[in-house]
């Protein structure tokens, strides 16, 4: 449990001061430190996967994403921000954190844990990605686009791989800034994957915030769609969300087609990444062949 109170306070203003950057350069998705932290593994995420298509993601990858990170963190007074949330919010929130830290602390019983996760992230931390990894192992071929967010932190700031408890918390930021209630009823059920870097968690929670930012008529089409392919990006079993969120911009906000750009350009890394790797855009979808020599 203290190495995961050390990882969390570790991660979470590195995170938040790449969400900062993040809100500088594209604006803000929504408002509240939720927001940052969530634009700060949007963020992040991506450019893991860029890097790791030239280098692996070791340990100076690491520490130089941690130090620009906590830097723009102070630089750009965020922890003011922190401090007016976690001062002023309830005993209840700080229970409830008490639970995710001490359940996060078991031994990982999802069978993918030791057979995909962990071998996973550790060929990332080593060589990145490599051009047609899939002849030699098929599990390396469906890394998800979370693994290399967990891997860009595997070698210090999270050894253990309980990175889905800093996520958890995000979420649990969120609905007590947005005072979102009903959505504590989904806790239980992301416990479970608390212990492993499974990007069930990550897909689940940040597609309940973008739903129910959908649903409460946030007007940010354009980041709150790249979100959504961000989403499926992590887990190509969530199509229906940006079709979801493409149909709500176009009938409901009556946007003009420029909205999906930030999506597209996730989306494209996540086909690159795959061609890369698999030689098909999609896996285990393989109606499109392209004729590369490593398929």
């Amino acid at each position: 449990m203290v190495y995961i109170v050390f990882m969390l306070i570790l991660l979470l203003p590195t995170i938040a001061g790449f969400g900062a950057i993040f809100q500088k350069l594209f604006g803000n998705v929504f408002l509240g430190i939720s927001a940052l932290l969530l634009s700060g593994v949007f963020f992040i995420s991506m450019l893991f996967t860029t890097i790791a298509f030239f280098f692996p993601l070791n340990i100076f990858i690491e520490t130089g994403t941690l130090a620009i990170g906590i830097a723009s963190f102070f630089y750009l007074k965020i922890h003011l921000l922190f401090w007016d949330f976690f001062s002023k919010v309830s005993r209840f929130f700080f229970e409830i954190a008490l639970v995710i830290v001490l359940l996060a602390s078991y031994y990982p019983f999802i069978l993918d844990h030791f057979g995909y996760y962990v071998p996973t992230i550790q060929w990332i931390t080593e060589f990145g990605l490599v051009q047609g990894i899939s002849n030699l192992d098929l599990l390396l071929g469906q890394m998800s686009i979370w693994h290399l967010f967990e891997a860009g932190f595997s070698n210090f700031a999270d050894p253990f791989l309980r990175i889905n408890a800093l996520v958890l918390l995000i979420y649990l930021i969120y609905i007590f800034e947005k005072k979102s209630w009903i959505h504590l009823l989904f806790l239980p059920v992301l416990f479970l994957f608390s212990q492993s870097p499974s990007p069930d968690l990550p897909v689940i929670a940040i597609a309940l915030i973008v739903l129910n930012e959908y649903l409460n008529h946030n007007k940010n089409a354009s980041l709150l769609f790249a979100f959504s392919v961000f989403v499926f990006a992590l887990k190509p079993t969530m199509i229906w969300l940006p079709l979801f969120g493409a149909l709500y911009s176009l009938v409901i906000l009556k946007t003009n087609l420029k909205f999906i750009i930030p999506g597209v350009v996730v989306l494209l890394v996540f086909f690159i990444k795959n061609i890369l790797i698999l030689g098909f855009d999609l896996f285990p979808v393989q109606l499109i062949g392209l004729g590369f020599l490593w398929k």
